[in-house]
Formats: structure tokens, C-alpha cells, sequence
């Protein structure tokens, strides 16, 4: 859907990146949605998540969730055409919750050092001054996506009072099966660094469809 419409019909498709993380910890969100199965997954999700945290779920946090997912889930379906979407359950419901996306990209470069996908990430952000990023990266293998792999850290002011976080991870893969990129932000980095063991880990269960488990 090109047209910024939350609900679709399009539901049931098959998955486009499997993952076998632990459901509790790591919870999916469907980018297809109608919207009576979103009001009873987010009412179940909600419900769930205030009872691990021990909070009461009000009124305010309800409503404040139910608009953050309905928006990400337009951004990451049809603006970054993401494939698949989870989150990251242990963040506490008072906070904005950690998302992240996965994107397959189809990319013939015959090697790692020719693929444009690994580099791009690092390339300081044009519309903020240089002196403002921080940007920090490290090779990163997978069992099930190889060992061309990345990951990149990076911090940058999304406005004059929050400074974003992000990680982002990426795979080149050989010719002809597409390369995988998992990406999440957010704007407190205490979240990001406490997260980060269980954001790589996460990241190393990524497989394609029909790859070995």
C-alpha cells in the first residue's frame, strides 16, 4: 500500500526473514494488519507487558502505545518497505519501546568489499553537522547470514533536545540471495546499551526462508 493506509487485507502472508528468538523477549509485529486483529493483538500485548513490569496499565500509556504502533506501522510497511518488525519486550511501558526492522536488499556485489550496503550506514548524515554524529562499527558474523557481516552504532540530535541512538546490522550475502539489514533507534541510550547484548543476539538468529536453522 502506497497510500499511508494503516489497515490492509493483504494478512497471512509468508514470512519474508524468520528469526527462533525467544517470543517473550522478542515479540512480532505485523506490518499487514486489519483493524480488529491490531485492537486484540495490542490489547493482549499491552495487558502482557504491563503484568511482566508490575505497572498499571492507564489510560495515557494505552493510548500513547496504540499511536506510536499505528504510525510505525505505516513508516516501516510503506516508507522503508521493511519485511519484518519485532519488539523488544523488556523496555517498560513508561518508555518509548525499541523497535527493530528487518529489510532484505538485493545486491550483486561480487564480494563484501564491493557491496555499497556495508559502507553507507557509517556516511555522516548530510543535513547534520559532522562534529554532532558519533558513529562506531565492528565486523559481525551470523550463523545463518555468513560471516560478511557489520554492525554500526551511531548517536545524532534528532532535534535541539533528543539525541537519537541506532544500531544497525548488515549482511552481504553472495550473488543471488539478498543481502539482510536489521535496524532499531531510540532516543535514550541507556535503553540502547542495555539492550545491546540482547540486540545481538537477536540479530544472529535472522535467517532467510528455506536456510538452514
Amino acid at each position: 500500500m502506497s497510500d499511508g493506509t494503516l489497515w490492509s487485507e493483504d494478512l497471512g502472508a509468508p514470512l519474508h526473514i524468520e528469526t527462533d528468538a525467544d517470543p517473550y523477549r522478542w515479540g512480532y509485529l505485523h506490518l499487514q494488519i486489519d483493524r480488529r486483529t491490531f485492537k486484540e493483538w495490542l490489547d493482549q500485548h499491552l495487558t502482557g507487558l504491563a503484568a511482566i513490569h508490575n505497572i498499571e496499565l492507564t489510560r495515557k500509556l494505552r493510548r500513547f502505545h496504540k499511536n506510536f504502533y499505528e504510525q510505525t506501522i505505516v513508516i516501516l510497511r510503506d516508507k522503508l518497505q521493511a519485511d519484518e518488525a519485532f519488539i523488544y519486550h523488556p523496555v517498560p511501558l513508561t518508555y518509548m519501546p525499541l523497535m527493530v526492522h528487518a529489510t532484505r536488499i538485493h545486491c550483486e556485489a561480487p564480494d563484501a568489499a564491493s557491496c555499497e550496503g556495508l559502507s553507507a550506514p557509517t556516511v555522516p548524515h548530510q543535513d547534520i553537522p559532522e562534529w554532532q554524529q558519533r558513529t562506531g562499527s565492528i565486523p559481525f558474523a551470523s550463523p545463518h547470514l555468513g560471516e560478511d557481516g557489520i554492525r554500526i552504532n551511531r548517536s545524532y540530535p534528532a532535534d535541539s533536545t533528543i539525541m537519537m541512538n541506532s544500531v544497525t546490522y548488515h549482511w552481504h550475502t553472495p550473488p543471488g540471495i539478498p543481502d539482510v539489514c536489521l535496524r532499531g533507534h531510540h532516543d535514550d541510550p541507556e535503553v540502547i546499551a542495555a539492550a545491546m547484548e540482547a540486540l545481538d543476539d537477536f540479530a544472529r538468529t535472522l535467517r532467510l526462508p528455506g536456510k538452514p536453522h
